[in-house]
């Protein structure tokens, strides 16, 4: 018997965050569900989450989409 590969499931934070990728490129994002909140300025994001956890009840997915062209080294 073969092992049966599973695919992760996207969630809709995931999707959203696919469809309007290039749109808020150089932001710091907060999706929760269908909804984007996005912030240049890191100062800004723990409002913003708290505001989100007030309304929703839980925590958004949290990411930073960099600038075109941007380089990231991990060491």
């Amino acid at each position: 018997m073969g092992m049966k590969k599973i695919k992760p499931q996207e969630t809709t934070e995931q999707k959203t965050l696919n469809r309007n990728w290039e749109r808020y490129r150089g932001n710091i994002v907060m999706v929760i569900g269908d909804e984007i909140f996005a912030t240049k300025r890191a100062k800004n994001v723990h409002k913003i989450i708290q505001d989100i956890e007030k309304k929703y009840h839980r925590r958004p997915l949290i990411t930073v989409i960099p600038k075109a062209d941007t380089l990231i080294l991990f060491v």
